[in-house]
């Protein structure tokens, strides 16, 4: 390959990166090339024209970078960690983050709660580990009131917010939906990824008759409103002891579920309903995985976690008691044991 057709090649490549990634950066694109020279020889203003837009994405990386620690870098949790927003896939992705390391841990929330869930974890791991947690689409602050929602967009969402952080590497956690958005991204975009941990969740689709009764719910729900279906899933999710002893609790999950507009409801059951098998994937994880799951959790059995468990080599499974399928609020000091008991290992078996 002749040298000018390999620089033509790089700055197709990084101009595609700019389209995609920092579309603010192409009104400087003709101002470049305005400033390079005329030469007899056309690999050497290609050559300038590429070194400069090399420089033009790393000078900008760097600023935009160095903008974003100095809103978010926190000792202790403050409101400069909340709400920050990133533009992926033509929508505002709404996040938190806290801390510091070398691979961040990326927290998925649960159908139909927002980032807010991670809160006890986030800030039992903020001193030790980079934390950030997401809105998924259409819920919490990441709001998108038109597009059907699916399993594969999620991830979609989720790989593009780690392109435009420069993440290359990421620990996933994923809690319920949050769970089948991590095992749907560890088995698209494998080398993404260093670490998996599932907590209530499966690899299972919905059978037949399972897609049946939720797409009913759906109708249901566009009939009357989401008010009744809100109730029942809220007493669903939450151990018999919590629902009586954790009102407190209860009554703030349940602002979050109400804050969510009855399109997004049905939209994310129809997403659930819809959503890929991920069980014939499992033996292809070699990353180090936790499974955490409630040990009366109704909604995925402890049955299902006990699978994932079997099938993924050298995974560790933990049961928590009296939890129900949000057991990282139900017992969040067990759970943020696992977690740290977990990421130590990690952390420490790196190789930098």
């Amino acid at each position: 390959m002749s040298t000018e057709k390999a620089l033509n090649e790089k700055i197709l490549k990084i101009t595609e990166k700019i389209r995609e990634n920092y579309p603010e950066l192409l009104k400087h694109l003709n101002e470049l090339t305005e400033t390079i020279p005329a030469k007899e020889d056309p690999e050497i203003n290609l050559g300038k024209y590429y070194d400069s837009l090399v420089n033009l994405v790393n000078k900008y990386e760097e600023s935009h970078t160095e903008k974003v620690l100095e809103s978010v870098k926190v000792s202790g949790a403050t409101s400069a960690n909340s709400d920050l927003i990133e533009e992926v896939n033509s929508m505002s992705l709404s996040y938190n983050y806290a801390g510091e390391g070398a691979v961040p841990i990326l927290f998925l929330h649960g159908f139909p709660f927002d980032k807010s869930m991670w809160k006890e974890q986030i800030d039992s791991l903020k001193d030790s580990f980079c934390t950030i947690a997401i809105d998924i689409r259409g819920f919490g602050k990441s709001t998108d009131e038109e597009t059907d929602l699916s399993i594969d967009l999620f991830t979609d969402d989720l790989v593009a917010f780690m392109d435009r952080r420069n993440i290359e590497k990421a620990i996933v956690c994923g809690l319920s939906m949050g769970g089948y958005i991590a095992l749907n991204a560890v088995k698209r975009f494998p080398e993404r990824f260093e670490a998996l941990i599932l907590a209530d969740t499966q690899c299972i689709s919905d059978s037949a008759e399972a897609k049946e009764k939720r797409m009913k719910t759906v109708q249901e729900i566009k009939q009357n409103g989401a008010t009744e279906f809100n109730e029942k899933f809220i007493k669903s999710v939450f151990h018999p002891d919590s629902l009586q002893n954790k009102t407190e609790l209860v009554d703030r999950l349940r602002e979050v579920v109400f804050a969510n507009s009855t399109r997004i409801i049905t939209a994310g059951l129809t997403a659930l309903a819809e959503r890929p098998d991920s069980c014939s994937s499992l033996r292809t994880i070699t990353i180090p995985t936790l499974i955490i799951c409630g040990a009366q959790d109704e909604l995925t059995l402890v049955a299902q976690s006990q699978f994932m468990h079997e099938n993924i080599k050298g995974s560790v499974l933990q049961v928590i008691q009296s939890a129900g399928h949000v057991s990282n609020l139900e017992q969040p000091e067990e759970f943020n044991k696992y977690l740290h008991e977990f990421l130590n290992k990690v952390k420490d078996n790196r190789v930098d």
